[in-house]
């Protein structure tokens, strides 16, 4: 899991209180269902730790449906179209099984590029 922390936040997960990440851990991870990104707000809308993955899923949200656009756009290219599109799923499902289990852990996984540009919370 070396890997991942490439994506932690160190500084931002410094921030967490070790009381508030065990008491909205399942809301956090709930979060990553995409419609639900609003749910750690709704927790605590002033704890550090809910106002993080609430950003994050959002962003996570916003990527879920533009990836979902690019895949219908695929479709329509024969063979390579749905080849891409089981790739461009199988990502997905990559990320969001990634971003759950930072959630329950504690940790402050941001997309790259992308996860530090949208902060609503």
């Amino acid at each position: 899991m070396e890997f991942l922390e490439q994506f932690n936040d160190v500084n931002t997960e410094q921030t967490f209180v070790p009381n508030e990440v065990e008491k909205h851990k399942v809301l956090a991870i709930l979060s990553y269902i995409p419609p639900l990104f609003f749910l750690p707000i709704i927790g605590d809308k002033n704890s550090t730790y809910c106002k993080f993955h609430a950003n994050q899923s959002f962003t996570w949200f916003l990527l879920v449906l533009v990836v979902s656009i690019v895949r219908i756009i695929l479709a329509f290219i024969p063979v390579l179209g749905a080849l891409l599109g089981y790739a461009l799923s199988l990502l997905l499902v990559a990320i969001f099984v990634v971003y759950m289990i930072g959630a329950g852990k504690g940790k402050a996984y941001r997309l790259p590029f992308i996860g530090s540009l949208i902060n609503l919370f």
